[in-house]
């Protein structure tokens, strides 16, 4: 029997996740999702980019685990176990999807580290956002530490005497990278901190920050 490529056009925002759903539980697992403008063109870029950071989903849901995902880096390739894929709805993008991806790294700021990597996702992993790092007292604390970029309006890093973004300063934790990590050459920088367990945390530091690399 021949498979199938079904479309599905102008799904309204507040349907799309439902949708996403279902077809999860039905082993439709990868869909791949468009964002359109009025006039049908997409543009995910320019819907980025109008939405203010505070506009952040009030409702992130798990809607699929995927086995065995990897994604290749310039100096490796990173294995993920668990990788997740959640999705958010907004007012400006409507709906989005973020996946989340657990790898363990070798020597990484002097010992293996746990990261929790972010991507923009409809199924496997595809651009990365973010990465969380554990912090020295993970084993304590259980809590992962991200850098905050944007203080140029691109890649750069915030630092200690610069004005963080009245987003971050309002919902999230911060402190300086190098006082959760210890290590030589380990960045004077401001970073989220956030529990593993905090998967709202860490997606809507992701969404933040994808709306500052398509700005730019």
């Amino acid at each position: 029997m021949c498979p199938f490529s079904v479309t599905v056009q102008h799904v309204p925002d507040r349907e799309l996740g439902p949708l996403l759903t279902r077809l999860a539980e039905a082993g439709f697992d990868n869909p791949s999702i468009k964002h359109v403008d009025a006039d049908g063109a997409f543009d995910a870029a320019a819907a980025l980019a109008r939405r203010g950071p505070l506009d952040l989903p009030e409702d992130w849901r798990l809607v699929q685990e995927r086995e065995r995902e990897s994604y290749r880096w310039p100096n490796g390739r990173d294995r993920y176990r668990p990788y997740r894929v959640f999705i958010g709805t907004t007012r400006a993008e409507g709906a989005v999807q973020i996946g989340l991806g657990e790898t363990i790294r070798k020597n990484k700021w002097g010992r293996d580290r746990k990261y929790v990597v972010a991507f923009l996702s409809s199924g496997s992993p595809q651009q990365p956002l973010v990465e969380f790092v554990a912090a020295d007292d993970y084993e304590q604390t259980r809590e992962l530490v991200a850098v905050i970029r944007g203080s140029d309006g691109g890649r750069r890093m915030y630092g200690v005497g610069d004005a963080l973004p009245a987003v971050y300063t309002g919902r999230f934790r911060t402190q300086i990278y190098n006082e959760r990590i210890v290590h030589p050459g380990v960045w004077n920088k401001i970073v989220v901190v956030a529990r593993e367990d905090d998967d709202e945390a860490i997606l809507n530091h992701a969404l933040i920050q994808s709306r500052r690399r398509y700005r730019t």
